[in-house]
């Protein structure tokens, strides 16, 4: 599975919005954007989806910030996936079905595998948590 920039840029963003939650502290969105490298514009469009699906919190004023709107043992990858992806789920990668029973036989069984590694894959990502890899 190949995550989009936006994704990446997700978790690079909350990997240090968790890191500043570990300490207790908020962290900007401009010292987001200078660690990760990210620009400023697109970093606050990944921002608002991060909070409007409830991952981080923003606090206004002298020290404000952000931080992470639950605890990280709590969100997952996989809810972060879905998020800026849409579903984790099979696509029907076997084409042409029809051609004679024993292609649709094969198909069907590689559909079948192709489906047990896409709930293999789903199982691993929503398993994994922000905490695991901020520790």
């Amino acid at each position: 599975m190949k995550l989009k920039n936006r994704t990446d840029y997700a978790f690079r963003a909350l990997m240090e919005i968790a890191s500043a939650y570990n300490r207790g502290e908020l962290i900007s969105a401009n010292e987001i954007a200078k660690r990760e490298g990210i620009s400023i514009k697109y970093l606050e469009q990944i921002l608002s989806t991060l909070k409007t699906n409830a991952f981080i919190e923003s606090r206004q004023g002298i020290g404000g910030g952000y931080t992470l709107a639950r605890a990280p043992e709590t969100i997952t990858f996989g809810q972060v996936i879905r998020a800026f992806e849409g579903a984790i789920e099979q696509e029907n990668h076997v084409k042409n079905p029809g051609t004679s029973v024993y292609s649709d036989i094969m198909n069907s069984r590689l559909n079948k595998a192709i489906g047990r590694i896409w709930g293999a894959v789903s199982d691993v990502v929503d398993n994994t948590t922000i905490a695991d890899v901020c520790t």
